[in-house]
C-alpha cells in the first residue's frame, strides 16, 4: 500500500526516488519542486487543525515540522 502511494506521487512528479545499490536494498525519497510547491497548503492545514484541536481541548498528535 504504502509503495504504492509512493511510486502514485512519484508518478505525479511530487517525490524523487533514489535507489542506492547497496544490500540490503536502501532508497531515499524527497520532495521535487512541485512537492515543495504544495508546503504553504500543507501548512495552513495544519495550522487549521492545530487550533481546532486546541479548541476541543485535544493534545495536538502530529508533529509537523514547519522548518523544512
Amino acid at each position: 500500500m504504502l509503495t504504492q502511494q509512493l511510486r502514485e506521487l512519484e508518478a505525479d512528479d511530487l517525490l524523487a526516488r533514489e535507489v542506492f545499490p547497496v544490500v540490503p536494498p536502501k532508497v531515499e525519497y524527497s520532495l521535487t519542486a512541485r512537492g515543495k510547491s504544495l508546503k504553504p497548503i500543507l501548512t495552513a492545514m495544519y495550522e487549521w487543525g492545530a487550533g481546532y484541536m486546541k479548541e476541543k481541548g485535544l493534545e495536538i498528535s502530529c508533529s509537523m515540522r514547519l522548518d523544512v
